[in-house]
């Protein structure tokens, strides 16, 4: 069975409400559910707050696969640098078998440091940014 990640960034609007600017694609879902547990990230729900647009398609989901959908959690762009540890990407039987120097080449980092510009380029203008996501089974 494999798993996927429904992904978002969502900026806060002038007037305070949270808005959907752009859904993001991770080549393993697995390694980063695995990256957001060792960095004290996952399973933490919904943000509050959560755009309606967010919240309407979470809730089909649920609805229409309540056991398939797991995970919702929130990333503010000040805990993204967390995901940048090559180590949480890994397996205790890959950190075992790979060398340290090596760990970069099998973490996907190179999509938490685009993630982060992305949002560090909204919050330069002024507004809030976090990514907003939950996995399918």
């Amino acid at each position: 069975m494999s798993l996927t990640a429904d992904l978002h960034c969502e900026i806060r609007e002038v007037g305070g409400h949270w808005w959907p600017v752009a859904t993001f694609d991770i080549g393993s879902a697995r390694r980063f559910r695995q990256a957001l547990h060792g960095a004290g990230l996952a399973d933490r729900g919904l943000p509050p707050g959560v755009s309606d647009v967010l919240r309407d398609r979470y809730d089909d989901q649920v609805t229409a696969y309540p056991r398939e959908v797991c995970g919702a959690t929130f990333i503010t762009t000040q805990e993204l640098p967390l995901l940048l540890n090559a180590a949480l990407w890994l397996t205790a039987g890959e950190r075992e078998r790979i060398p340290p120097h090596a760990y970069e080449e099998y973490a996907e980092t190179d999509f938490i440091r685009a993630w982060h510009a992305f949002a560090q380029a909204h919050e330069a203008t002024g507004q809030e940014a976090r990514l907003v996501l939950w996995f399918n089974l």
